[in-house]
């Protein structure tokens, strides 16, 4: 029973669980015993009675203690305290002539419970079997001396004596429990860490498949498709880029280059992965037009900015091996929740039912690089009437920053002590860069008429 915990916290846990389980069954017999002296007390109050109300008062308010903070020396006061409770309880109950004919009654074994469901003040099965056997000895030795005082005769507590044997038996159950689980822990944990890895794995092969369709294949696509004779510039600059790619970079780790190469206060297209892989293909021939809210892209984090701008890029080297011609556009929008770009093209187009498994442009390099981030891709072609595929990623607009915080904003860098006037904070907070108001998202940007194409194909 491990409460799916992790394995340092179960032990101590159900150890406070069980535990307290004990101290509200000790309340409750505590709070019996105390209505049955009330009752006893409706004759002629004498000052044992007096004495054993007392006795159980003190008893069920150090048992609220203990519940609280358990202590060894709260423990011992409590074993005292409740044999003084139990002798005087017996003695009291037990010496009213021609009431009770025998000492094993349920009414006598209250106190007695009450003592063994001590809980103990440890963290361990054992600890607390110890305190409980302490609280039944104790319990057993006040009550025959209560009794041996009284005329009544000692007969054996049954009911005491199962409530004990209880109490130890799940406690030693629970011992065992926990010590059975601690021998799974380390196979639950290898468990974990295989699935980790394997997800992991997946990741890494989704990764190294789509950046090597995006650099050898398509490189050497280019080169078995281009003209004997010398290399074009174009084509120079992709082999040269590959190759600055696989050998210069570590494409496993995830970097945010936007922050490493830009300044603060850039323009957030400028920066953008989209916008490198657009002069990319402009470099390889590719006339690209570009409309729409470019600084939008500004709201993605690193490893969007870079898979989103892998994703344009194939869809633009697609544009150049595929759609026939040498022209396309890219359209960037942006509403509350999303940041999504579309690359437009009036080429050949294609059928999805016509694309072979082998062919991983859209499958690798695209779909499923956007689909990893929470993103979709929607493609519409057919064959004469152009490509076009939307590319969607979650991107919320930051909250503003209210104008009060704005204000109350200390000025950047320590002050000297002959710069902390009222001259010299305006001074600062003059000199300081007025944040950038987000800009309002515009409308979304019109789908192209394909009304009759359909929306589950997907581009080579």
């Amino acid at each position: 029973m491990s409460l799916g915990l992790p394995g340092h916290l179960v032990e101590a846990t159900l150890s406070r669980a069980l535990a307290r389980a004990s101290h509200w069954f000790g309340v409750i017999c505590l709070a019996g015993a105390l209505a049955s002296v009330l009752a006893l007390s409706m004759a002629p109050v004498t000052d044992r009675l007096l004495a054993t109300i007392a006795a159980i008062v003190g008893m069920g308010a150090l048992l609220a203690v203990l519940a609280k903070w358990r202590t060894v020396p709260l423990t011992i006061a409590y074993l005292v305290l409740g044999a003084a409770c139990t002798y005087l309880f017996t003695g009291a109950v037990l010496g009213m002539p021609g009431v009770f004919s025998s000492s094993d009654l349920f009414l006598i074994s209250l106190p007695k419970m009450a003592l063994i469901m001590v809980g103990g003040a440890g963290s361990g099965a054992l600890v607390g079997v110890l305190w409980s056997t302490v609280g039944f000895l104790f319990a057993e030795v006040a009550a025959t001396l209560a009794v041996s005082q009284t005329p009544v005769p000692d007969r054996p507590d049954v009911f005491t004596i199962v409530t004990y044997l209880m109490l130890v038996g799940v406690m030693l159950l629970d011992g065992l429990t926990r010590r059975t689980g601690r021998a799974a822990q380390p196979a639950i944990h290898r468990a974990v860490q295989d699935d980790e890895a394997r997800t992991l794995r997946h990741d890494f092969d989704v990764r190294a498949i789509a950046l090597m369709h995006d650099t050898t294949l398509n490189q050497l696509v280019s080169v078995a498709r281009a003209k004997p004779g010398p290399l074009s510039r174009g084509l120079e600059a992709g082999i040269r880029e590959t190759l600055h790619t696989l050998a210069d970079r570590d494409w496993l780790t995830h970097v945010d280059e936007r922050t490493a190469a830009a300044p603060a206060g850039s323009d957030g297209w400028l920066a953008s992965a989209v916008y490198r892989a657009i002069d990319r293909s402009r470099d390889r021939g590719l006339v690209v037009d570009i409309t729409g809210e470019k600084d939008a892209l500004g709201r993605l984090d690193a490893e969007q900015d870079r898979e989103l701008g892998l994703a344009v890029q194939q869809c633009l080297v697609n544009v150049l091996q595929h759609a026939g011609i040498a022209a396309a556009e890219v359209v960037i929008d942006a509403d509350d929740e999303n940041v999504s770009v579309m690359v437009l093209d009036a080429g050949s187009g294609f059928m999805e039912a016509e694309t072979g498994n082998d062919r991983l442009g859209l499958r690798q390099s695209v779909r499923k690089r956007i689909e990893r981030l929470g993103g979709t891709v929607v493609i519409w072609s057919r064959p004469g009437a152009g490509t076009s595929v939307l590319l969607t990623l979650p991107a919320p607009v930051p909250a503003p920053v209210p104008a009060t915080l704005s204000a109350d904003l200390p000025p950047s860098g320590p002050l000297a002590p002959s710069q902390q006037g009222n001259s010299s904070a305006t001074g600062q907070l003059a000199n300081a860069p007025a944040p950038t108001p987000t800009p309002a998202p515009a409308a979304p940007a019109p789908t192209p008429a394909l009304a009759d194409t359909p929306a589950d194909q997907a581009t080579p």
